[in-house]
């Protein structure tokens, strides 16, 4: 029947369209999953190539982590021997500290008991048998050791610095000596005994104007010795009495008395005393005068013809070598050396150092 023909043509043509509709969409399909197979593939390989990048990046942080973590380990390994080695250090510190703390316990020791040997009042008391109290009577006089004995000092260097400066503020020589040569060590950094070669330089460079600053008293010297011995035979001896009385006084002999050998020894000092007594009297009174003057003037503190001649030694000796300290230098320099019988004087050079410089 035509109608069952259209409508098997409609249905075949609608088969068709669906057959073909089936195929154009499994040929999209295809073309689809060709496409995202292209794309999946770009993406693994791109996916591919960033992990290779970052596997060598993890890689080279990883060596660079590795390098850092042994340098690390390098500076901890030295830190850990520097404080090893501080640690060592400071016990042998401490070491040293409790073995220097200990001979200081021990000096301290030894000098706090050499202090109360050398205190009197903490010395040992030692009581007296059968006498009650415990007054000054009732124990022993401390009597020195052996040991102690030969401790003592046998020369003035062997003094302390306070020792000698007290014995110096009482005008000992000996000890103002020792101040200056321990004044020229220091200055010169040389022993005591190169220091005595200068001070015997001290003493040449003063003996220049040593003669002329003594010439008052030697001329003194001389004319009290020539004066007594002449009065004496001025007086009594009666050949210069006879001499003295005719020639230069213009006596005449007692009368009666025709030789003076007929006269004994008291009856020519009768004679000659006539006119030798206001000559010696008033010398005598001069020199009571001159005593006196010197006396008064001491009280007032003036300064005598010593004390200026003592005074400009010591600044001229003070000036020549400025490089000391001065006023240990004026002091020494206020003292003249000491003179024999022939008015020359005796340096301490000419001492051994045992000899009368050793002050003890």
């Amino acid at each position: 029947h035509p109608r069952m023909r259209a409508q098997g043509r409609r249905r075949s043509a609608v088969r068709a369209a669906m057959l073909a509709r089936c195929l154009v969409a499994n040929s999209r399909r295809r073309v689809g999953a060709q496409c995202l197979g292209t794309r999946w593939c770009g993406a693994v390989g791109h996916e591919s190539n960033r992990l290779e990048d970052l596997l060598q990046t993890a890689a080279t942080d990883r060596s660079e982590l590795k390098s850092q973590l042994k340098a690390q380990g390098d500076v901890n390994r030295q830190r850990t021997e520097m404080l090893l080695k501080s640690l060592q250090a400071a016990e042998l510190d401490r070491a040293e500290l409790r073995n220097e703390l200990a001979s200081l316990t021990r000096d301290f020791d030894h000098l706090a008991n050499k202090f109360k040997d050398e205190t009197v009042g903490s010395r040992e008391r030692v009581q007296r048998k059968g006498i009650k109290g415990r007054g000054a009577q009732s124990r022993m006089a401390y009597r020195p050791s052996i040991e102690y004995a030969e401790k003592q000092p046998t020369h003035v260097c062997e003094l302390s610095h306070q020792s000698l400066a007290e014995l110096a503020m009482l005008n000992d020589h000996c000890a103002i000596r020792e101040r200056l040569l321990r004044e020229v060590m220091a200055v010169d950094q040389i022993s005591w005994g190169q220091a005595h070669e200068v001070l015997n330089s001290f003493d040449r460079y003063n003996e220049k104007f040593y003669w002329f600053e003594t010439l008052p008293y030697r001329i003194g010297i001389t004319l009290a010795f020539v004066g007594g011995i002449a009065s004496a035979f001025m007086v009594f001896e009666p050949t210069v009495a006879e001499w003295y009385g005719v020639n230069i006084a213009g006596e005449e002999l007692p009368e009666g008395v025709e030789s003076i050998d007929e006269m004994t020894i008291n009856q020519v000092g009768t004679w000659t005393w006539s006119w030798m007594e206001p000559m010696i009297g008033t010398a005598s009174f001069v020199l009571l005068c001159a005593q006196f003057t010197r006396a008064q003037a001491s009280k007032m503190n003036m300064k005598t013809y010593s004390d200026r001649i003592l005074g400009w030694r010591a600044d001229r000796l003070s000036q020549a070598f400025p490089q000391y300290d001065s006023s240990m230098v004026r002091a020494w320099a206020k003292h003249l050396p000491k003179v024999g019988y022939d008015f020359f004087p005796n340096y301490e050079a000419n001492f051994r150092q045992k000899g009368p410089a050793s002050g003890l």
